[in-house]
């Protein structure tokens, strides 16, 4: 079963995600702002937490080597690492290159969502740094992936706070049942700069179609700062 989805994300009042562009906070130093932030994402209570790729190259900027011997067939698809943290961190590596230097991110166990063109040597790489991992046909298909890691972890509840592009996709297939939105009160002001949900299609599509939003509250941090909680539904009205 499909562990329950919070995107959280703290934007700027114009929904722009890059927070060095936003203008500076009235009375307040811009990391207390995001600190507000961080303390919000642990009040959510989830079982694991969740970046995009790109996010997590911030974190472990160097590639592992893609070349190597192609995982078999029977390989088996489960590998449980280290896990003293309450929660855990999850990332979706769909080329199966990153190079983890650490087997935490924030002091949380990571879990790695790997396809079938994943090496033997990335994946010896992962048990040695105790490195949990789930192996699925397609680490690109995120339906496959959060089914996977609550079957095989017992993981319920996931908050995604990674970019949009990973919102954008999640928004597409259906899958997000909470959104969590942090607004800075602060603001970018320039055409294109990343936003909130970033689907990334043609112009004709629509990743939000079928469905509604519904309030579920409204409260006001320190230092300005608002957090918005809304619930996906389904669009039943004709």
């Amino acid at each position: 079963m499909k562990p329950k989805i919070i995107c959280h994300i703290m934007s700027s009042v114009d929904g722009r995600l890059i927070d060095s562009r936003w203008t500076a906070p009235y009375k307040a130093e811009h990391g207390e702002l995001l600190q507000v932030y961080s303390a919000i994402g642990c009040e959510l209570n989830t079982d694991a937490w969740m970046f995009g790729k790109n996010t997590v190259r911030g974190i472990f900027p160097y590639k592992f080597s893609v070349t190597g011997h192609v995982i078999k067939p029977d390989t088996p698809t489960l590998f449980i690492g280290e896990r003293r943290s309450k929660r855990m961190f999850i990332i979706a590596d769909r080329e199966s290159d990153i190079y983890f230097t650490s087997a935490t991110v924030r002091g949380d166990n990571i879990l790695v969502i790997a396809g079938q063109n994943a090496t033997e040597e990335y994946l010896a790489h992962l048990r040695e740094k105790q490195i949990s991992y789930v192996i699925i046909s397609d680490a690109a298909n995120l339906r496959e992936g959060l089914e996977a890691v609550g079957r095989e972890f017992g993981i319920r509840s996931i908050s995604v706070q990674g970019g949009g592009i990973l919102n954008g996709a999640l928004l597409a297939d259906k899958l997000i049942d909470e959104l969590s939105l942090v607004i800075y009160p602060g603001i970018d002001g320039l055409s294109g700069v990343p936003s909130v949900f970033e689907y990334v299609g043609g112009t004709t599509e629509h990743p939000a179609q079928g469905l509604c939003l519904q309030l579920i509250s409204v409260s006001e941090r320190e230092h300005g700062v608002m957090w918005m909680r809304y619930k996906f539904h389904k669009n039943t009205h004709k």
